[in-house]
């Protein structure tokens, strides 16, 4: 942590007092970005015709407009694997933006494990394609995967499943 306050040009026992330690300063320092949540500004379920794939595609066009918040994402993902306060405010972050489009379209029945089922969905494309850099799930284009992946989530939205033993 001294290196870090000298290169921020700050007095290590500030971070300290701030932080306490590393791992909670990690955990500040990989916090999710606001700026991400707009990602579904303007997204109107009732006037496009596939609002899944509508979703997929966002999401995919908006992390390769945005190298930035991309590099953080992907850093995010990279730590809450093996952080678990990272992975809790990851989860809160997604969670809530997928509550928050999702929360007026998906079917009422079982409404909060759909939308988990969304972010899962969500969570793993991104992480097949900006973490661990498969191959076919790079060189897809948004479109492509919009159309792949849209299926299985307006199924996780509107269709029928059952919630048994």
């Amino acid at each position: 942590m001294r290196a870090i306050g000298r290169r921020a040009g700050v007095d290590p026992a500030l971070i300290h007092h701030y932080f306490g330690n590393k791992e909670a300063l990690l955990v500040a320092a990989l916090r999710p970005d606001p700026v991400a949540a707009g990602v579904f500004d303007g997204f109107d379920a009732a006037a496009t015709a596939d609002p899944a794939a509508e979703l997929v595609r966002r999401v995919i066009v908006f992390w390769e407009d945005h190298p930035e918040q991309r590099a953080r994402a992907v850093a995010m993902l990279r730590v809450a694997v093996t952080h678990d306060e990272v992975a809790a405010g990851v989860r809160a972050f997604f969670l809530g933006m997928a509550r928050g489009t999702l929360g007026e379209i998906a079917r009422a029945d079982h409404r909060e494990r759909r939308i988990s089922l969304v972010v899962t969905q969500m969570m793993g494309l991104v992480m097949a394609r900006y973490v661990m850099g498969v191959p076919e799930i790079v060189s897809a284009s948004p479109a492509e995967l919009a159309r792949q992946v849209g299926p299985s989530m307006s199924h996780y939205l509107f269709g029928d499943f059952d919630i048994g033993d």
